[in-house]
């Protein structure tokens, strides 16, 4: 008996899932330049006259096309002979390096991806041919297609020429084919992380500093009239170059950009590579490090060109030349690839000020400062989390039925936000409104009045809390401390599931609520922006990194497993267009190969950034916009639902059993019903046989039970100390513009422990708990 029939048997309330639909099959086509398929003339020659005669290669002016053709066959006749030779001193006993490389990336890469995923290598120039490999993806029955060519910086003559080559054989397979390209992605995040791991790797390796060694940057040439004509290629090459600099903490003036590889009388972009090698060795530089940084994979340009051209010219000089290899099959660049197919280029639009290059010699000492920590105030409450309190303020914590009690809905936030702002007490403020945490963060606007400070914060305490439940507890934290709580929950250090990586996106969205509501400023932008940015080099720099679980994916991980569903063949549906419904729709994508065809989103409308988001997750999913989760069109959009996700925080029932009852029979096509609503998004489904729900309290358990799997991983308390004193390390020094509270201890837990509230005119309403 399998895990899953046995826990179907001792759990007959659980219903399994009947499967619905096909696991959709998709394919990855890698795509690069090409190579002869052997070394002598004839082969090269053929292999050339293709690549030559392509217009987007050579391009000629209006009215000469029709030479198109000729003038590459006689360029190609005449260079075959040299260009033999040159290929034959870096063929393999596997045939080109270029070829068989790409094939090993392709495997590797379909190893990593989801079920359903096959990867094939194909060449612009020569075999496998794109024409062929989407021949055999159309035998295989595959629908979708995710083309990548393997130029990370976009120009006509590379990407541009596998986007027009793809179409053209899309209307000679089969134009039922969806196609997808990743054409520029010079400045994606994972690309630029393996690259400049990979060279510092290699640098180090090799004892290469700054102080030893020249850095040159070496990317293929282009025509200038190329560049005139709107190409962006050097633009791209100049980004990815400024960013790795960046990153790599290399000192700009023992560095440089050049260009290699010109062809023909025409003016190419410059300096040239060779040129400039020559003008090192002249001036002295005994080392270069030469990082070829347009291409992917070593192929004739790499492996010859630099590598044994450029180097005997540089050493015959008396230097050495130190060709780092490009990325290849490097676990890197396997993972870089992966997320580019499943997600898109996620571009790099600042490393944050705090970041420590990787090559820099000494760690940054500086602290952050901001002269508006010393009015910020934090009140909230929230549940434990599973590290403790680390080096951050002692906090107490809540139950999760009291929390429960005293969490607002969204609307019922933007309406008390709306009423802080008509009071003028604080010039900027949001709420932190998760399954997590309930908490406030405003700037006092007269944070030295000591007495008109603490009626604000009992004020804004009974406004947030009211007549709050037995031993809730409250936390109101102020300056530097406030900013280290802040620090701590981005980071997912305080959160149930250790290293949560939505709260960081529920940060946004609160931020976003506070905007429409009037109370968000470039207080509040500032500081989530660098919480933000921080959280991602503290990952980037310490062992913390590795624990970035999803709330969402802990959740379906554990539910998949008791119901026995099999995600890849559910049809789903998600209702709420809320920062967890877009988790959830890129969750089952990217986590568990889940075609989007297989989902369905039903939200209010809304506009502005949100709805890009969303419609980025959901893709050619189906999109439905109600004014009102009560329409009828919400049921009528889950009859053919195998699991319902409900996402919304709204306080009023979505999904009544009255409603549902007549959408189909549930005991022949059972429906799993997610509600992440801590507030209760369903009344009455317990009833319907066939149903089976996973309220929020219930999702928490299953989250703990994942979470249990994540602390007992080796390295895992090492992690979290480590990231513990990278944030120490840059608390804010904020000198309190007020006096010491005398509240006892520290710590108020009732008016009659703090004589200033029996003293002063909050009339002890100021009973509010927490570190001072």
């Amino acid at each position: 008996m399998t895990q899953s029939n046995a826990y179907h048997q001792d759990n007959p309330t659980v219903d399994r899932v009947r499967p619905q639909a096909r696991a959709r099959q998709r394919a990855v086509i890698l795509v690069n330049t090409g190579s002869p398929e052997h070394p002598d003339a004839e082969s090269v020659r053929r292999y050339l006259a293709e690549f030559l005669s392509d217009p987007l290669v050579i391009q000629l002016p209006a009215g000469l096309g029709w030479l198109q053709s000729a003038l590459g066959h006689t360029i190609a006749r005449f260079r075959a002979a040299h260009s033999s030779k040159l290929y034959s001193t870096i063929w393999t006993d596997q045939g080109s390096p270029l070829v068989a490389t790409m094939q090993r990336i392709a495997s590797e890469l379909e190893s990593s991806l989801p079920k359903g995923w096959k990867v094939f290598s194909a060449m612009r120039y020569g075999q496998p041919s794109i024409m062929e490999t989407m021949a055999t993806i159309r035998e295989l029955g595959i629908e979708e297609i995710v083309v990548v060519p393997m130029f990370p910086q976009f120009s006509c003559a590379t990407s541009g020429s596998v986007i027009r080559e793809t179409y053209r054989a899309l209307r000679e397979v089969g134009e039922h084919l969806s196609v997808t390209t990743r054409a520029a992605w010079y400045d994606d995040i994972g690309y630029i992380n393996a690259q400049v791991g990979f060279l510092a790797d290699y640098v180090q390796a090799n004892g290469l500093t700054p102080e030893n060694s020249y850095l040159l940057f070496s990317a293929h040439g282009l025509p200038v009239s190329y560049i005139k004509r709107g190409d962006p290629y050097r633009r791209h090459i100049q980004r990815t170059v400024e960013l790795l600099t960046e990153r790599l903490g290399w000192p700009t003036d023992r560095l440089s950009l050049s260009f290699q590889s010109r062809l023909g009388p025409s003016r190419w972009l410059e300096p040239d590579t060779e040129v400039r090698l020559a003008e090192l060795a002249d001036s002295g530089e005994n080392q270069v490090v030469v990082c070829p940084i347009s291409f992917t994979v070593d192929c004739l340009e790499t492996l010859e060109e630099i590598g044994v051209r450029y180097r005997e010219k540089f050493e015959l000089k008396g230097g050495r030349l130190w060709l780092c290899p490009c990325l290849n099959t490097h676990e890197s660049i396997i993972s870089a690839l992966k997320s580019l197919v499943l997600r898109g280029p996620q571009p790099i639009t600042s490393w944050g000020s705090d970041f420590v290059p990787l090559m820099a010699t000494e760690p940054k000492e500086e602290k952050a400062t901001d002269g508006d920590l010393k009015s910020l105030v934090m009140i909230g409450a929230s549940l434990p989390n599973r590290v403790g309190p680390g080096r951050g303020p002692r906090m107490h914590h809540t139950e999760a039925a009291d929390l429960c009690c005293v969490k607002k809905s969204h609307e019922e936030v933007h309406a008390f936000l709306e009423q802080i702002r008509k009071e003028g007490n604080f010039t900027e403020a949001f709420v932190w409104n998760t399954c997590h945490r309930y908490e406030f963060y405003g700037w006092l606007k007269n944070p030295e009045d000591v007495a008109d400070r603490e009626c604000v914060i009992g004020r804004t305490w009974h406004q947030l809390f009211g007549a709050h439940p037995d031993g809730l507890g409250v936390n109101v934290l102020f300056g530097a401390d406030a900013w280290r709580h802040h620090m701590r929950t981005v980071a997912g250090l305080n959160s149930g599931l250790p290293g949560d990586r939505d709260v960081s996106e529920q940060l946004r969205t609160a931020c976003r609520l506070a905007g429409h509501a009037g109370t968000a400023g470039p207080r509040s932008y500032n500081l989530v922006e660098q919480a933000m940015s921080s959280e991602r080099e503290l990952r980037q720099e310490t062992a913390w990194g590795q624990y970035h679980p999803g709330y969402c994916l802990a959740a379906f991980h554990q539910i998949r497993r008791a119901a026995g569903l099999e995600p890849a063949d559910c049809r789903y549906a998600v209702i709420g267009g809320s920062t967890t419904s877009r988790a959830v729709l890129e969750m089952l994508a990217d986590e568990f190969g889940v075609s989007k065809r297989q989902m369905t989103i039903i939200y209010r409308g809304h506009k502005g950034g949100q709805m890009k988001l969303l419609r980025s997750a959901i893709g050619n999913g189906r999109r439905v916009r109600v004014h009102a989760y009560s329409e009828r069109a919400v049921i009528d959009n889950l009859a053919d639902a195998d699991v319902v996700f409900i996402g919304t925080d709204r306080n009023e029932p979505i999904l009544k059993a009255e409603a549902l009852r007549g959408v189909r029979d549930f005991d022949q096509h059972p429906l799993t019903v997610i509600d992440f609503n801590t507030l209760g998004s369903t009344r009455g489904l317990e009833t319907i046989d066939g149903v089976t729900l996973w309220k929020a309290d219930r999702l928490e358990h299953e989250v703990d039970a994942y979470a249990d799997t994540i602390c007992v991983q080796k390295g895992f308390i090492c992690a979290v100390q480590e990231a513990d004193e990278w944030i120490e390390k840059r608390v804010p020094v904020v000198s309190p513009p007020y006096p010491e509270l005398p509240c006892k201890g520290g710590v108020r837990s009732t008016p009659s422990e703090c004589a200033h509230c029996k003293r002063n005119r909050c009339g002890g309403t100021a009973d509010v708990e927490g570190a001072v």
